[in-house]
This record gives structure tokens, sequence and C-alpha cells, in this order.
């Protein structure tokens, strides 16, 4: 309840020569029950505030009447706790954005770590595959498939696909290396032969 209605309500009850105690009696009541409205730490119910203002013969209106000043302080409350509100809103929607801008940013950081994981992995897996086709074609040289830098193009492919979006995926491009290796040590192969069978059929 506001300040001023809680003293205009002792200022009528004194009015009126009415103790608490007696208050209370009329009213059927607690003397703290009154006490309570006096200092502003509870308010009458509708039922009480009717039965006030007939007991002291005036409107609700009169009963509740405030000046021009009170008026301005309850709109002053009024819109200060609005204020409040909004802040705490804000603050609020702040600290949202902050902890959505964090779980982005940790997630960007892990599919990185993943897909610099899955890049030495294929790399490691490359490189076997590059030992294994040095061991069955040792001796002759690398053919056109062979000498094409597949693995060296993939590292900006990758990195243009993590710019674009695709960061959770892009990682994938590093496994096409091992396999583009077998591709090439297979069609070279095929173009030795193709070569060394047309070196016999001229030296015929």
């Amino acid at each position: 309840m506001n300040v001023k209605i809680a003293q205009r309500l002792a200022e009528l009850r004194r009015a009126r020569g009415y103790s608490q105690e007696s208050l209370a009696r009329e009213l059927g009541l607690s003397r703290q029950a009154v006490s309570k409205w006096e200092r502003a730490e509870s308010s009458p119910d509708t039922e009480n505030l009717i039965a006030l203002a007939r007991l002291y013969g005036v409107s609700l209106d009169e009963l509740l009447r405030v000046d021009e000043e009170i008026e301005d302080d309850v709109a002053f409350e009024r819109a200060e706790r609005s204020s409040e509100v909004r802040a705490e809103e804000e603050l609020g929607a702040q600290r949202a954005r902050a902890e959505q801008a964090t779980q982005a940013a940790t997630a960007a950081a892990e599919a990185s770590k993943a897909a610099a994981e899955a890049a030495q992995a294929a790399t490691r897996a490359s490189e076997r595959v590059a030992q294994a086709a040095e061991g069955t074609g040792r001796g002759h040289a690398k053919g056109a498939w062979r000498s094409f830098p597949y693995g060296i193009l993939m590292i900006p492919l990758w990195f243009v696909l993590t710019i674009m979006g695709a960061a959770p995926f892009s990682f994938l491009v590093f496994f096409t290396i091992p396999l583009y290796r077998w591709v090439a040590n297979i069609m070279d192969a095929a173009e030795q032969r193709e070569r060394l069978r047309g070196e016999d059929e001229g030296r015929r």
C-alpha cells in the first residue's frame, strides 16, 4: 500500500475517535492487521475498505483520496519500476546473446580441431599409400597422374570450404587423397604398359 494512503487511514481512525484495538473489534480483525495497514505493510481487502468507508461515513474515493503530489509520487514509482524491469530484461538478453556467441565459438573451435585431426590422419594414410606405391613401382619415373599435386590442392580447398561455413564437413576432402593416389597408380601403370608395348612393337 502507498504510505500516504496508510497515513490517511490512520488520520481518519484518530479523527473518528477509534483506537487500533477498538477499530479492530468493529471490523472483527486483530489489532496487528490494523497496525499493518497504517504502516503500509499490507492493504485492506475490498470488504474491509467498504466497512471502513461506512464506519467513517465517507465514500471509497474519499477514503482513499490522494492529492496531486501523492499521485505524482505513485506515477514516479511506477515509472521507476518499469525502467528497472526493462533494464533487467535488456541485461538478460545481452547475457543470452553472449552465451550464444560463446557456444558458437566453442563449436567452431571443436570443428577446426576435428578438421585438423582428420587432415593429419589423411596425410598419414596418403604417406603410407605413397610408400607402398614406391615399393611396387621403384625404378620407374612418376607418370602424369602421380605427378599431379592433388594433395597440395586439397589444402586451399579445405580452407575455402571452412570459410564458407562447411567446417564440420570440409575435412572430408583429405580422405580423397589416398583414393586419388590409388587411382593415379593404376592410371600411370596402365600408361606405362602402353608405352612399353609401343616400344616393343617399334623394335620389331
